[in-house]
């Protein structure tokens, strides 16, 4: 097994870990965390609102946690390049922490024996590589050092727009997001606080108001980080987003004109085929009335909601897609750090 660090212990940390618990793919040996308590760290790690109790005893004593007789190092820095990560074996340093600075500080660690990080999706020029599983994992090779996981709305639309592509052809559209709120948000209107860069104020000022009363529209990232894997995007899509008031699970709704006729029960058939063919948890193809929190704990990528899936003048179509934000998303981080045991 490939020994792992996670540095950030906050949704996304904890909910790799708790994966990867699961599936048993790497071995998690240390933890770097801004938080100094680790009864804390623990205690947070054993109870969640969301996903529940974790399924293990979890403790904690000075110097890291316990999960099941597994003593795991911890570490309280805000700079990731400062937590000795090699006394510890680690090959892959997995950055949940969402801070921008800590990506451009992961470089420092190529010298130190570590094989590679895997980190969010930061602008282009600071990472190595973008990877999409079920788009483009095929074209990492070892001498990716810094590599982007990108965001969970991009895992979910990327694959199916390029599926769309490869049998339709795509000539334009639109996407929309509905993303839940997150936890630099406010409760009541105040400044909006950049997460990924401590101590700004974020230029969308409408992320200030009340998270939980109003749906805020703001711009999505969504596409710029699909383009970073799917050239034949660029230029042909707009997009934006809602914050919902709702802790968990996103969806999209995608409008797109293909180039191609066809009709909703070809659409459909494809990504049957796909979902069956498929060796990630890529597609899960939906035919039941459900809502969102349904989706709750959610392993795919993307969920297509088949009771939306429209065509209209042959060749213009409506999907729905909804997607766990937190756990789909960490379950393809887990299937990432699994693939970079394949690579020569």
């Amino acid at each position: 097994m490939l020994k792992v660090g996670i540095n950030g212990f906050g949704r996304i940390g904890k909910a790799v870990f708790r994966v990867n618990h699961k599936k048993k793919i790497f071995d998690v040996v240390a933890i770097n965390d801004i938080n100094e308590d680790n009864n804390n760290l623990a205690y947070m790690l054993s109870y969640d609102s969301i996903y529940g109790r974790f399924d293990g005893q979890v403790s904690a004593d000075e110097s890291g946690i316990i999960v099941e007789n597994k003593k795991i190092k911890v570490y309280h820095s805000s700079n990731i390049d400062a937590v000795p990560w090699e006394n510890e074996g680690i090959d892959v340093v997995i950055d949940a922490s969402g801070i921008s600075e800590n990506v451009l500080r992961a470089r420092n660690l190529a010298k130190r024996g570590i094989k590679c990080i895997v980190t969010h999706s930061p602008d282009e020029d600071k990472v190595d590589k973008t990877i999409i599983m079920g788009v483009n994992e095929y074209t990492l090779s070892r001498n990716d050092f810094i590599i982007s996981s990108s965001i969970c709305d991009a895992i979910a639309f990327s694959p199916t727009i390029n599926t769309l592509n490869e049998h339709f052809g795509v000539d334009h559209g639109y996407l929309t997001t509905l993303h839940p709120w997150l936890s630099y948000q406010n409760l009541l209107d105040g400044p909006s606080k950049s997460y990924a860069s401590p101590g700004k104020t974020y230029h969308h000022y409408v992320l200030g108001r009340g998270s939980t009363i109003s749906l805020i529209p703001k711009p999505t990232s969504c596409i710029t980080a699909s383009c970073k894997v799917l050239d034949f995007l660029k230029g042909r899509f707009l997009s934006l987003s809602f914050r919902v008031p709702t802790g968990i699970v996103s969806s999209a709704d995608v409008s797109v004109k293909l180039n191609k006729r066809t009709t909703a029960e070809e659409i459909i058939e494809l990504f049957k085929k796909k979902e069956a063919e498929q060796k990630l948890k890529i597609f899960y193809n939906n035919f039941e009335p459900l809502v969102s929190v349904d989706f709750t704990k959610s392993e795919y990528s993307a969920v297509i909601d088949h009771r939306w899936t429209k065509v209209n003048d042959s060749n213009y179509i409506k999907m729905i897609l909804w997607y766990d934000n937190e756990w789909g998303y960490s379950n393809r981080v887990v299937d990432l750090v699994k693939h970079l045991e394949t690579l020569d």
